[in-house]
């Protein structure tokens, strides 16, 4: 505890004693004036006593760090209320003494130790809001709702070349494909572009035919919500015919989604085949273009009653585009596979941009959150600084202190209240930082789960 300094003396004040007594009377004229000596030596030292107690006003060191701010008692008069006009008030600050004019530095600061004991208000903990990190699960384990992306944007590629002619029960298979493709555009999502290419539609299988019919790819629906009557009306333009340009597809498919380019869109290519590329091109090559291009399109080749190396083949371009293959040999298991992976495409997507939204509010809201405990402290800062201030205006006015020793108190009060707006500056750019590290360590994570699940 630090102790304001003692009063070390007191006035004694010992009357002369008068000369020219009777010589009868001088030994009892000596009596008398030694006993008055020594009662005001006794009343003197009686006061010296008395000041040195009243100036024994204990107040705990004052907090520098952060935990001695935590620590540090609450003041008796920490209210907001700006007044210190209250008997309990003025009676702390008469227990105040007089400092004297040559006390040191130290001694001179006491007084604002004790005054900040009196005022110190409580603050929070910033610290106490921060949460960890938690982990990132997938949608199978999410619910609610979610937001989607900008756009989503569907193409379907379909082989028409002259195999598609083939029968698969009662029904050609592009018979089959048609219809799936029918039913598939009509449950899509009405904000949904859909596209349809065709591509080995015109000439036939003959080698006459082969420049003709490998230069056929043709968009018949352009990406557009859907529009039943207009869908209908381009699949009924074309038929099966002759080869399968199946490289040069998938090149122009990434060129009719190259206006959706970026992440704020998805994208998915359909590729519905019954066979190889024949028309001397390199799908395998194509596929990796289109998954390394700015459409960044899920890819799903989807094989019509494929068997042998044509199989091998449509799986590698799956492969090389990032995306997945599946054989049907039903119209069922065909519309099974269109509806399955645009259902699981846009769980995913649609998790992703809610979780990734999720990481940015909750940083938002503990970025704020610590910006207002801050802004309490700097409050709390005022308020004493507006109590101290008032407190040692009424010590200098009933002459406890020097204008010299007025000027010390008020310099120091500004130096440590600069020091303590450091320390919550400090900490909550530090805890603002942390919280940034969070969020973007859950952004990572975020995004590679969905790569995971989605891109490969």
């Amino acid at each position: 505890m630090r102790k304001l300094s003692r009063i070390l003396f007191a006035p004694l004040l010992i009357g002369s004693i008068i000369s020219g007594c009777s010589a009868s009377g001088g030994e009892e004229d000596k009596q008398v004036q030694k006993q008055e000596v020594q009662k005001e030596k006794a009343d003197a030292d009686q006061a010296v006593g008395t000041a040195d107690n009243q100036s024994k006003l204990e107040s705990p060191p004052l907090p520098v760090s952060l935990e001695e701010i935590f620590s540090y008692p609450e003041g008796s008069f920490s209210s907001e209320d700006l007044s210190i006009d209250t008997a309990d008030t003025e009676a702390a600050l008469n227990a105040v003494p007089a400092v004297p004019e040559d006390a040191s530095d130290e001694e001179v600061r006491e007084v604002f130790g004790y005054l900040y004991s009196l005022y110190k208000m409580k603050y929070q903990d910033p610290r106490a809001i921060m949460e960890s990190a938690s982990e990132v699960k997938g949608p199978e384990s999410e619910g609610g709702s979610q937001e989607s992306p900008a756009s989503f944007n569907v193409e379907i590629v379909l082989d028409a070349s002259g195999s598609m002619a083939n029968k698969l029960g009662s029904k050609t298979r592009m018979e089959l494909a048609k219809e799936s493709i029918k039913e598939f555009a009509s449950s899509l999502p009405e904000e949904a572009n859909i596209s349809l290419r065709v591509y080995g539609h015109k000439g036939t299988g003959s080698d006459s035919d082969k420049k003709m019919s490998c230069s056929s790819n043709e968009l018949v629906y352009s990406p557009q919500p859907y529009n039943e009557g207009e869908l209908n009306s381009a699949l009924d333009k074309f038929n099966p015919a002759g080869w399968t340009p199946l490289a040069q597809s998938l090149i122009e498919a990434q060129k009719d989604l190259a206006q959706f380019e970026g992440q704020d869109n998805k994208n998915m290519v359909y590729v519905v085949s019954d066979g190889i590329e024949t028309c001397d091109g390199n799908p395998v090559e194509a596929a990796k273009n289109l998954k390394d291009s700015g459409v960044a399109p899920v890819v799903n080749i989807i094989g019509f009653d494929v068997k042998g190396k044509d199989q091998q083949q449509l799986e590698e371009v799956a492969k090389a585009a990032g995306g997945t293959y599946q054989n049907v040999t039903s119209q069922q298991q065909l519309q099974n596979e269109l509806n399955k992976a645009v259902e699981e495409s846009l769980k995913w997507r649609t998790w992703y941009y809610e979780e990734r939204m999720n990481s940015l509010e909750d940083f938002n809201t503990q970025k704020l959150d610590i910006r207002s405990i801050k802004n309490d402290w700097v409050k709390n800062h005022n308020i004493e600084k507006a109590k101290i201030t008032t407190s040692l205006s009424q010590i200098k006015q009933k002459g406890k202190i020097t204008d010299e020793q007025l000027s010390q108190l008020t310099d120091f009060r500004d130096d440590y209240y600069k020091s303590q707006r450091q320390v919550i500056d400090d900490l909550a750019n530090v805890l603002i930082d942390a919280k940034q590290s969070d969020m973007e360590s859950i952004r990572q994570q975020i995004d590679e789960l969905y790569e995971k699940n989605v891109s490969n």
